[in-house]
């Protein structure tokens, strides 16, 4: 008797000493077209730092992912690191849980469609749509892109992602690097003679939470 009271006691200290808040979210579908589109910066970076800390007022919890080596392929950026800012995080005894956001490894490189830094609660079109791993593939000996949904590469097929309609057009996983580059650049060029709002339809940001 005595034992479960004191673990009780203990289950129940745990409890107050570790404050956790989680949100539920949906990520909107996004084509390939609306992912350049709806973009701020269109980059290439490795993560060199993911720190947490609570802000200011001492309500919530951020997640600042430092970016290195950066290749600016969408927008103006000229310092040498980007930080992207992500709701949520852990700090000391008290943790902001958001089921569904993307990792980022210290270490690893990626492609980000960023928009909506430091308002967003993850400033990245379409959530894991917008993040893609760059990888050496030492059997091709080339440097090549994977979709990061699910952590794992995607499987193809007639060069589109499976599971994604023909008019979404995302490139195939494994392509290279450049060739993915490529595509950017050849969509923002159909986006820049279309005019302002291409590729912008739809709710802002593709992403809806409820908490």
């Amino acid at each position: 008797m005595r034992y479960r009271i004191g673990l009780a006691v203990v289950v129940w200290l745990l409890a107050i000493g570790w404050t956790t808040h989680s949100w539920a979210l949906t990520a909107v579908p996004r084509t390939f077209a609306e992912l350049v589109g709806r973009a701020d910066w269109v980059l290439i970076g490795t993560v060199t730092q993911v720190t947490s800390a609570v802000e200011a007022k001492g309500t919530q919890i951020y997640t600042y992912v430092t970016l290195a080596d950066l290749e600016v392929i969408k927008g103006e950026w000229h310092d040498t690191e980007y930080v992207l800012r992500v709701s949520g995080g852990v700090v000391d005894q008290r943790g902001e849980v958001y089921p569904g956001f993307p990792q980022f490894e210290e270490g690893r490189r990626y492609i980000l469609f960023i928009q909506g830094n430091f308002s967003a609660l993850f400033p990245v079109v379409g959530l894991h749509q917008g993040v893609f791993r760059v990888e050496w593939d030492s059997v091709r000996q080339q440097t090549v892109v994977w979709p990061l949904s699910e952590q794992t590469p995607a499987q193809t097929h007639g060069g589109l992602l499976l599971g994604q309609s023909q008019q979404s057009m995302l490139p195939a996983a494994s392509v290279t690097v450049e060739a993915f580059v490529q595509r950017i650049h050849a969509q923002l060029r159909v986006l820049s003679q279309e005019g302002p709002g291409a590729g912008n339809a739809g709710q802002p940001g593709g992403l809806s939470h409820e908490r």
